[in-house]
């Protein structure tokens, strides 16, 4: 059973300005709260159903949240239904520590360092999506501009599949995040449709800014980044989604 104020946690946490109030966010889903509790991050307490352990990989979930002494809310599977923010729950839910992390978390100085910044990428599958093929393609940090999704969106953070917790994942200015990485010796480069081939500039080094699904880049990037890189498309089609494009100049930058 929930009391009242855990009750009015969760609720909160379904928007940006309740998960900044509190400084915490909500994971959902067997593997996301696996990888959660294997990360560093603060896991403040689990809600999940009692059919959860009806199954040996429910029950050593279960195992690990009792032995690290978190607190654990156990419901029938139609109250958690009621609370969960998947339309097909697994039964596991947990609350956790936001974690603070500035430019500086992300590591720039290995001569093979690629970062992706997110310029206004709104939803938030798209963006946990970026995410996790950013840290199964060898980034060191993914960047959060103004006007993106929150981060820690729960339908990003299902999205991202444990890579959030993983990765170096920073909300930044623009400005800020462009001169810190200029200053670091790293190229910027603003992926778009007819930019240079992204073939031409391997070097396994530099930043790849991708824009919003429609709108594509915000002036101020195009205006600040040292140049436009994109991928050939021979076919009939003109453009990729945001989520195959980056994969595709990941993979060449860092190969």
């Amino acid at each position: 059973m929930l009391t009242s104020r855990e009750t009015k946690e969760l609720r909160s946490l379904d928007t940006r300005k309740g998960r900044e109030t509190t400084g915490r966010f909500v994971a959902e889903g067997v593997r996301v709260v696996e990888d959660l509790l294997a990360s560093p991050l603060a896991v403040r307490w689990v809600v999940c159903t009692s059919s959860l352990e009806d199954n040996e990989r429910g029950r050593a979930l279960v195992r690990k949240i009792d032995e690290r002494r978190i607190l654990r809310r156990v419901l029938r599977d139609r109250d958690f239904e009621r609370v969960a923010k998947t339309e097909s729950p697994q039964g596991v839910m947990a609350v956790a520590d936001t974690p603070v992390r500035e430019l500086s978390a992300i590591d720039v100085t290995s001569t093979r360092a690629v970062v992706l910044a997110v310029d206004g990428v709104q939803d938030p599958g798209n963006f946990g999506a970026l995410v996790r093929s950013a840290e199964a393609l060898g980034a060191v940090g993914v960047v959060a501009l103004p006007g993106t999704v929150d981060p820690w969106n729960p339908k990003s953070v299902r999205a991202a599949a444990g890579s959030a917790f993983r990765l170096s994942m920073v909300s930044a200015a623009w400005e800020e995040a462009v001169e810190v990485f200029k200053r670091s010796g790293m190229p910027v480069y603003g992926a778009a449709v007819g930019g240079r081939p992204v073939s031409e500039v391997r070097g396994g080094r530099g930043v790849v800014v991708v824009g919003n699904e429609g709108a594509g880049l915000s002036e101020a990037v195009r205006k600040g980044v040292d140049g436009l890189i994109g991928v050939p498309l021979p076919g009939r089609g003109e453009s990729l989604n945001v989520t195959a494009a980056s994969a595709i100049l990941l993979y060449e930058l860092t190969r």
